[in-house]
């Protein structure tokens, strides 16, 4: 059994919840991080210094940086069609994962910000309206790139999917008007008939 240490309402745990619960690996996890605190602690710190969730342990081992994560526990635990051996299909999974990071998690935040930790009065709206449009842009990508195919990196369900559960999850709940991506509604559609997107994906945006 790992352990798991991070909030569940974490969007960067929650990714690592799914993919537990895609392959059967089971876990015990600890609140920490948000209103639970703890990062700050000498045990959390020896675990990541920087003082982010989720960190896992499995054994020995200890790894950090939710993708890391995916990556780790996939090759470890999962099956070959979650994140490909053969370099090729690999590569479609990693650059994915690497947009996620350098495209979308930037996009997104703002926005999640802006609408779900900033009181109305306090809201920048012309700055929020920029935000929204800059997000529009990344999801349109992601629109148009899935348009042949049912997944994220390809035709089977991959740690890329996973990675982008809760982003997709949160766009299609912002109270603003969204344009309509139908590829993007089919794949969260799929997606969320995964047992594990409807236990650690599919909850309030808050």
């Amino acid at each position: 059994m790992i352990t798991i240490w991070g909030r569940n309402t974490s969007s960067n745990v929650q990714k690592v919840l799914w993919l537990c619960e895609e392959i059967g690996l089971k876990f015990d996890r600890k609140d920490v991080g948000g209103s639970f605190g703890g990062l700050d602690t000498p045990q959390f710190l020896a675990l990541n210094p920087n003082k982010s969730i989720p960190v896992i342990e499995d054994g020995g081992t200890v790894v950090w940086e939710s993708h890391a994560v995916l990556r780790f526990l996939a090759t470890k635990y999962g099956s070959d069609t979650l994140y490909p051996a053969e370099p090729a299909a690999r590569s479609q999974v990693e650059r994915w994962l690497d947009w996620h990071l350098g495209v979308l998690a930037p996009a997104i935040t703002p926005v999640f910000l802006g609408y779900f930790r900033t009181p109305p009065a306090a809201r920048n709206e012309t700055e929020l309206a920029r935000q929204v449009a800059h997000l529009t842009t990344a999801m349109t990508l992601l629109e148009h790139e899935i348009e042949n195919r049912a997944f994220i990196a390809g035709n089977k369900l991959t740690i890329a999917d996973i990675a982008f559960g809760n982003s997709v999850w949160r766009w299609f709940a912002f109270p603003f008007e969204r344009p309509n991506l139908q590829n993007l509604a089919a794949w969260q559609a799929r997606v969320a008939e995964r047992p594990g997107h409807r236990i650690h994906i599919a909850q309030p945006v808050s």
